[in-house]
């Protein structure tokens, strides 16, 4: 009713005013509040029929239009929106994110730049610029841009996460378990980071350790699917299968359409020598993934396994349809084919 209220009000002030562009923004800020973006774009049109050059109205309906991943829409608007303002750093910034979120790096890494130029006291450029980098592999720049943002802003957490994430990849477990507590005083509550925090002890071999922090990702999102996914496999590296089983059997009752956590489950399943079951989850899994060969190598390697030749020959051919460029499969196949064959050729003598 107090919502219903307040958006007939700012009607009604518009009806009074079609040019009160004023009450137009604080209609269209309403309805973003309230999530209703499509409500949102169509205020901000009507203020760009007003003042075509209204730069935050341009900024705004591309940033719409970002988020609804009409990419092309939101680049024409950001380049209005340089038109309208050219010494006004946040349209490059935006217009950085497209195209990195659309992976044009160039188009990317020049309207960072540009950004930067304009005003290089922003840290979330930089953040954008290490993200630019960790995309293409090239660490040592990502981690440049992200700690030149924590100087610039030492309260934002993901940095240190990001650069964690960096760390981990090459090896270097304590750095990357150093930036992770960071992270975490400055957000105790961020279950990203005590997740990473665990993620990082169970690489260490310091399971204890991990599994606290696992319980504590858990204690405070009980919902939080890769905490139950992550922990399960922490198990598994400390030699606890039976654990590791209930783990996954939680996280695919919280999300069944993830295939995550079947696959890990069928994984463990087949090393215990319990195959029907596992075949019965990679199957479900395969349902979610239906083009992945991985899943079919798996089902196909199980009923190897079950000496079940025929079943394992028809997800061979299955996987190699799915990967006609994957040698490695086709290596597997003519392998088993071949092991079949001598095994037919023994047996009838």
């Amino acid at each position: 009713m107090f919502k219903n209220n307040i958006i007939a009000e700012l009607k009604e002030k518009i009806n009074s005013n079609p040019n009160d562009t004023e009450a137009y923004r604080n209609l269209a800020n309403y309805y973003i509040g309230s999530n209703d973006l499509n409500n949102a774009a169509d205020i901000y049109n009507k203020i760009l029929e007003i003042h075509p050059k209204d730069f935050q109205s341009l900024i705004n309906l591309g940033s719409i239009y970002f988020y609804k991943k009409s990419y092309m829409e939101a680049i024409g608007l950001y380049d209005r929106a340089i038109l309208s303002e050219p010494d006004n750093y946040a349209a490059y910034y935006n217009l950085g994110n497209v195209y990195a979120e659309i992976e044009n790096f160039e188009q990317a890494l020049l309207n960072y730049e540009k950004a930067l130029k304009l005003n290089n006291t922003k840290a979330d450029i930089y953040s954008a610029l290490g993200y630019l980098y960790q995309d293409i592999d090239n660490y040592e720049e990502a981690k440049k841009y992200y700690k030149k943002a924590i100087s610039l802003d030492e309260t934002n957490g993901e940095n240190y996460i990001n650069i964690a994430n960096i760390e981990q990849k090459q090896g270097n477990l304590v750095d990357a378990l150093i930036h992770y507590e960071k992270a975490l005083k400055i957000n105790p509550h961020d279950v990203k980071a005590s997740l990473c925090l665990a993620n990082s002890y169970a690489s260490l071999g310091n399971f204890k350790k991990a599994q606290e922090c696992f319980q504590i990702t858990i204690d405070q999102d009980p919902s939080y699917y890769p905490a139950w996914v992550c922990r399960a496999i922490a198990y598994v590296d400390d030699n606890d299968r039976n654990e590791a089983i209930v783990l996954l059997k939680h996280a695919i009752e919280l999300d069944p359409e993830k295939p995550n956590a079947y696959i890990l489950l069928a994984n463990i399943l087949v090393d215990e020598k319990r195959y029907e079951e596992a075949i019965m989850i990679y199957k479900t899994a395969q349902r979610l993934l239906p083009d992945d060969p991985k899943i079919s190598t798996f089902i196909a390697n199980t009923y190897i396994l079950m000496n079940n030749y025929m079943h394992a020959v028809k997800y061979y051919k299955k996987a190699i349809k799915q990967a006609p460029k994957d040698n490695e499969i086709k290596l597997i196949y003519i392998e088993m084919a071949d092991s079949y064959i001598k095994e037919k050729l023994r047996g009838n003598r």
